[in-house]
């Protein structure tokens, strides 16, 4: 990432930045943008040729995010601020013309519809550069402001589109992912995005430990009843910090015991399983990764390609 880079911004006194006020819900979060050289990276996932990153850096700041361990940042600066890639689109349309084409996720390692989308676009521009060359695209998000795009979604001949949703009990959700939306807006978006007739997903990952009374039938019940078509999972990456990072934030809480065990695979995977069963039970394509956590716990991110 190199180029022209803007000062950092604080919503506390922050002004326009190029023409655009982008205010924060929280005070101390910042906004840097920069111009960048290159859009696309050549994506190691399965199922996946290529990813777009609009941003650096996510407002949500989940505990358990892998992100902070690949960008080697210090996770508890995580949530913190987001850089804005100004001119991404701009160099992805250059790079669609001289590369092969290829299944583009949106996004690996951020949220693409995070609250700056809101305003930047920088996502929105994306998408109307991949539906102009025709290239299969895969987006993924917590974000419900994904639904605002759907014009764009359902023009293009090759997409799916995704929320993760590793739980349903919005309390745990607010312990380890305290910035994200709340999961029943999620679900909604998800509703809204199958009832325009487009291939839903959702991304269990990582699987939470069941709480709120939740159990493997009635969760895949609302995921059947929200039109969900795939969904994957994983493990936890529990690596950089991740296990102090939710120690920090559940400590105290009615659910830490239970929480904690995210990470204990002889609580997760017999849940995941049955999970598991129950979707496909009712017609959802499920897959977990999570046989090869020992070496790459990200290997199974990712939904497989599917034509709608």
């Amino acid at each position: 990432m190199e180029g022209h880079k803007a000062p950092t911004h604080s919503s506390a006194d922050m002004d326009e930045l190029l023409g655009i006020h982008v205010s924060s819900p929280r005070d101390d979060f910042q906004i840097r943008e920069v111009h960048v050289s290159s859009a696309l990276r050549k994506d190691p996932l399965p199922g996946i040729d290529y990813s777009f990153n609009p941003y650096i850096g996510c407002y949500h700041g989940c505990t358990f995010c892998y992100v902070p361990r690949i960008l080697q940042i210090d996770r508890r600066t995580w949530g913190a601020s987001v850089v804005v890639k100004r001119n991404g689109a701009t160099v992805l349309a250059k790079e669609l013309k001289r590369l092969p084409r290829g299944l583009v996720a949106i996004s690996t390692a951020t949220d693409p519809y995070q609250f700056v989308e809101g305003k930047y676009r920088i996502t929105r521009h994306a998408l109307e550069v991949l539906l102009r060359a025709n290239w299969p695209v895969s987006v993924l998000s917590r974000a419900p402001l994904m639904i605002r795009d759907l014009d764009l979604f359902t023009q293009f001949a090759d997409i799916e589109v995704g929320m993760s949703v590793p739980t349903l009990d919005d309390r745990a959700r607010s312990f380890l992912e305290p910035w994200a939306p709340p999961i029943d807006a999620r679900l909604r978006c998800l509703r809204a995005l199958a009832d325009a007739g487009l291939t839903t997903f959702v991304g269990f990952a990582p699987a939470y430990p069941p709480t709120g009374g939740w159990t493997p039938e009635s969760i895949a019940e609302v995921f059947a009843s929200a039109g969900v078509k795939k969904m994957f999972t994983r493990a936890l990456d529990d690596r950089c910090g991740v296990p102090e990072a939710m120690a920090r934030q559940l400590d105290g809480s009615e659910l830490a015991e239970d929480l904690r065990r995210i990470g204990d695979l002889e609580t997760i995977a017999p849940f995941v399983s049955r999970v598991g069963e129950e979707c496909r039970a009712r017609g959802i394509d499920f897959r977990s990764a999570f046989g090869f956590r020992s070496t790459d716990s990200n290997s199974g991110f990712g939904s497989p390609r599917t034509k709608r």
